[in-house]
């Protein structure tokens, strides 16, 4: 009988580890081919911090100038990425003015604007170039990265006026942008708006956004439950997420008890979702608001239109990503409702402040 054992767990230990093998060889294939048959990209790709400067603002924004390669698009593959030598995402260089006959449009926003994972051509700001000109109007979409919109408005005042937009689509993303404004604003922030009209003003400070101390005020202690979930550990064998692709993932780069755990933060944002905001929120509403008059108010000056543009945060439109969000950090699903930071924007922009879109 003690032999009968023996040999059963033998049997069982070399099926297991012919699975393994096999498991192995089989996601080694997947890493090399598609199931197609088509070589894979290698695993080294170039990412979206790749295509940012290193030294902060330049003459079209954040991105680098004269950048051009492939990108990750997020699923295994990549998409083309082109800056100009200005550092507008731009095939085609532009001169400090438009041709005659040409609207110029300046499209800035964070990396929703900036198209990360989205291919060259595919970008809003393309295609909308591309309709304009199939309805006879000639227009250059100008895609500057400029993170969030106080950092933005301080580069639209010199970029303005050097490169003369004939109209100005601002992209303001409903959850990360408003708590950024708000501490961008807030002593000892980078920012200040004073004067009149008003200009945002640098004051110094070398305290980073994310040095902040209003960044490491938690959540309402009602709105959490127990740990955050860990990132889980990367799997040996990946064999499922290379055929299946992976979870469905918040805005933010990872699951855990990061940057979403607190209120204010400058990745998920999800302390304006709440159902019962604390006043710091209120604040950094606020804050936005005067930032946008300010936009209002140089749009005024330099005689360049403007529009807000309004993006939904991935999990305010995505259930699934909603899901994933509440699961990874722990959260009260009945604290939040994430359509609450749009209302609030749109309400306040239809008041006849700013044109907006959705």
């Amino acid at each position: 009988m003690e032999e009968d054992v023996h040999a059963r767990l033998k049997n069982a230990a070399t099926v297991a580890l012919s699975c393994v093998v096999a498991l192995a060889a089989a996601e080694g294939a997947l890493r090399v081919f598609d199931p197609l048959g088509r070589p894979r990209k290698p695993a080294a790709t170039l990412d979206y911090g790749d295509t940012l400067r290193a030294a902060g603002m330049g003459p079209g924004g954040l991105l680098k100038e004269g950048f051009e390669g492939r990108v990750s698009d997020g699923r295994g593959g990549t998409v083309w990425w082109k800056n100009d030598a200005q550092g507008f995402r731009r095939a085609a260089d532009v001169a400090d003015r438009a041709s005659p006959g040409v609207v110029r449009v300046f499209s800035m926003g964070d990396s929703f604007v900036a198209g990360y994972r989205v291919d060259q051509e595919a970008t809003f700001s393309r295609l909308l170039e591309k309709d304009l000109a199939a309805r006879g109007l000639s227009a250059e979409v100008l895609v500057a990265e400029i993170e969030e919109p106080v950092n933005g408005l301080f580069w639209l005042q010199g970029a303005s006026a050097r490169f003369h937009p004939d109209v100005v689509l601002l992209g303001l993303t409903l959850g990360n942008d408003i708590t950024q404004a708000g501490l961008a604003l807030d002593e000892p922030g980078p920012f200040r708006i004073a004067g009149a009209p008003p200009r945002v003003e640098p004051t110094g400070s070398k305290v980073t956004l994310w040095e902040r101390p209003e960044v490491g005020v938690g959540l309402p202690d009602a709105c959490v439950q127990g740990s955050p979930a860990r990132v889980p550990l990367r799997r040996a064998l990946r064999l499922g997420e290379l055929v299946l692709g992976s979870r469905p993932q918040p805005i933010a780069s990872s699951r855990g008890p990061g940057l979403s755990r607190f209120l204010l933060d400058g990745a998920n944002g999800l302390g304006v979702c709440l159902v019962a905001p604390p006043p710091e929120v209120d604040v950094a509403f606020t804050r936005l608001e005067r930032t946008l008059l300010a936009y209002r108010a140089l749009a005024t000056e330099r005689g360049f239109a403007l529009a807000v543009l309004l993006f939904p945060q991935r999990y305010a439109v995505q259930p699934e990503d909603w899901d994933a969000t509440v699961d990874g950090y722990g959260l009260v699903r009945s604290c939040f409702d994430v359509a609450t930071p749009a209302r609030r924007r749109v309400a306040a922009l239809v008041q006849g402040k700013i044109p907006s879109s959705m």
